[in-house]
């Protein structure tokens, strides 16, 4: 069986401040804008940088999960995020000193156009789950 995932109780902005060892996870676009939603807040809050689509920003990590010059919705596939979620995790294994805290809620919708579900099923098929990342409590009840 496996180990219980990590859990924290939503909003993420109940979280803020992050402590010195915390790293936000948050859902980003291939051109980096970070202006709605949680990368807004890890704009705000966490050090993203404007520009930088993906990867660690300060106590930030961003995933692309939007590309904003394609009109169709969703824009990026679900393998395409799988594989954004595959290097999260791999740096998440070799950074075992780091809590990453992914943004995503088990309510509500997300800017990407894939629901709740839709995303708890691709980080859970992005392979095996560092102990070091933490889900929304809803959340995490969908990464199955």
């Amino acid at each position: 069986m496996a180990d219980p995932l990590r859990t924290y109780i939503g909003p993420i902005q109940r979280i803020l401040p992050l402590k010195k060892n915390q790293v936000l996870v948050f859902g980003s676009n291939t051109q980096g804008r970070h202006g709605k939603g949680s990368a807004k807040i890890a704009s705000d809050y966490c050090g993203a940088k404007y520009g930088q689509a993906e990867g660690l920003q300060g106590q930030s990590w961003a995933i692309i999960t939007k590309d904003l010059t394609v009109q169709k919705h969703p824009s990026r596939t679900k393998e395409q995020i799988v594989q954004q979620i595959e290097k999260l995790y791999q740096f998440a294994f070799n950074r075992p000193d780091l809590e990453f805290i992914v943004s995503y809620s088990g309510i509500g919708r997300n800017l990407n156009h894939y629901s709740p579900k839709d995303m708890g099923t691709m980080f859970y098929c992005a392979g095996s789950i560092p102990k070091n990342i933490t889900f929304e409590e809803e959340f995490a009840k969908l990464v199955k």
